[in-house]
């Protein structure tokens, strides 16, 4: 096999990886997903452990990610991270990014996280939505 191919084969495997796999911890206390992760069917977590979520955005277009509801069991708190922070070139008007939210368990119980990606101003039914039900202990 040619570097090119291993290289495409290698790139496709990291792709579906990421695509199916379930969240990882980075530090034994830090559950990882992104937008393309499902949540397991019940997320069994510990109190004083965190739920990281990285979700696409682009609010130039009128659409964001928010809370469905306010949370009981959660603390949470929202980055806006644009595409273009890590370079050197200056900010395109337009340019995504990505909305990071961060949940952190604050006392035992069973919660619905629930966010939605719409127009604030809009009533109608969200483009896409991420939920997760979380067991705290």
């Amino acid at each position: 096999m040619n570097d090119r191919k291993i290289a495409l084969l290698f790139t496709v495997g990291m792709i579906l990886t990421g695509c199916t796999g379930m969240s990882s911890t980075v530090d034994g206390k830090t559950f990882i997903f992104s937008q393309y992760q499902q949540c397991p069917t019940l997320l069994e977590m510990d109190v004083d452990q965190t739920l990281e979520l990285t979700l696409n955005e682009n609010p130039s277009t009128g659409f964001g990610w928010s809370l469905e509801k306010p949370l009981k069991l959660f603390t949470s708190e929202e980055t806006y991270v644009t595409d273009q922070d890590a370079s050197s070139e200056p900010t395109r008007v337009g340019a995504g990014g990505h909305k990071i939210f961060k949940f952190k368990a604050i006392q035992p119980g069973e919660e619905l996280i629930q966010v939605k990606h719409a127009r604030a101003w809009e009533n109608n039914a969200p483009i896409d939505e991420w939920k997760c039900r979380v067991r705290i202990s």
